[in-house]
This record gives C-alpha cells, structure tokens and sequence, in this order.
C-alpha cells in the first residue's frame, strides 16, 4: 500500500515538472506580440499601426511589416464621400421641399372642401371691392350692378346663359357663373352695393 502510494507521488511530481518546463519554454520562445505572448511590444504596436495606415492611405505595405504609404486617406475616396455627403442632402432637401408642397396642397384641398360643404354663403360688398374666386367656386350676383374679371387662362363661365364672361363684361343678375382656375378670374362691384351667393373658395379685396 505504501509502494504504491509512493508511485503516484513520483508520478504526481513528475507531471508538474514537465508542465512547468513546458510552459517555461512556450515563454521563452515565444514570438512578442502571439498568442502565447499577451505582453504587447512597442514593435509590435509599430507593425500594426503601419499595416493600418497602409489600408487606408495611398501606398502599399511591403514585406517585413514596413510601408511605403503616405499615411494619408486618398484624395478620391474623400472627394467620393464628399459627392454622396452632397448628394443625400439635396435628396433630403428635395423631400423636405415635396412633403411641404404636399402639406400646402392638401391644406387648400380641405379648404374647399369645408367651403363647398358650407353650400352658398351671403357676401356683401361695396363699391370697388371684388370677388376673387379660387378653382371651382361659383358664385350668383343677387343684386348690384357688377362686371367680370378675367383670370390670365381665361374669363367666367356663365352658366345659365352658356357664354364666356371675360373682363369688363356686365354680369345679368341671377345667373350661375363658374370660375373654372384659381388664376385671378372673379367680379367686380360698380354699384354702390352688391349681394351675391357663393359656394367655394374665395377672397374680398
């Protein structure tokens, strides 16, 4: 029992020597900067920077770690990042741009709506006042003595009597006229007051 409790503690010491030595030996031989070294070298930090720099610069590394680079970033590949810099804020521009136009538009498309859900409103006005109509609108002179304004594409289309009213033309009360363009088109008051039904958008001035 004694013999062979003495074998296992040769055994035991043997192991722990040649571990030892082994390790020892790994150390020494190791190469600065592996896997077996993790005590990192100012050589090794050297070479690795210099790889680095020869990535990302103009030169290219040669054997021996060492790099004929210029450490600096090449003029095309900023001047290309630049152009794309360029190019994605115009687009956001661009965006922005169309987004507020759209906003614009689908604010003035809920005014007529509220307007011509409103059906015909009573307007009065005075003399030398006019009615500025937007796309769309209608309107019926009820009383006055009023005369048509003409838009730039165009004048007032008389409904009721299936004639185009362009500027200066007497507008006969009681008929229907329609401003087909929110181009300027709308009536001018020559009387010392004028009543008129409208439905749609419009503008006193």
């Amino acid at each position: 029992m004694r013999k062979k409790r003495r074998v296992l503690y040769v055994a035991f010491l043997l192991m722990a020597v040649v571990t030892a030595f082994t390790a020892a030996q790994a150390a020494t031989s190791a190469q600065p900067g592996s896997e077996f070294d993790p005590l990192v070298t100012k050589s090794y930090v050297d070479e690795q920077i210099q790889l680095l720099t020869s990535k990302i610069g103009t030169g290219t590394p040669s054997t021996g770690g060492t790099s004929t680079g210029t450490g600096t970033v090449d003029e095309q590949v900023l001047n290309n990042i630049r152009t794309d810099v360029r190019d994605l804020i115009n687009l956001t521009i661009d965006a922005f741009t169309r987004i507020d136009s759209l906003e614009r538009q689908n604010i003035e498309l809920i005014r007529r709506i509220e307007a011509l859900e409103q059906g015909f409103v009573v307007v009065e006005l005075s003399k030398g006042q006019k009615v500025i109509l937007g796309a769309g609108s209608e309107i019926l002179v009820r009383s006055g003595e009023t005369t048509a304004i003409s838009g730039e594409l165009g004048g007032l289309a008389d409904v009721t009597s299936a004639q185009d009213l362009t500027n200066g033309m007497k507008i006969t009360n009681q008929h229907l006229l329609l401003s087909s363009r929110a181009d300027g088109r709308g009536v001018f008051v020559a009387s010392d007051k004028a009543f008129f039904l409208i439905r749609g958008s419009y503008t006193v001035e």
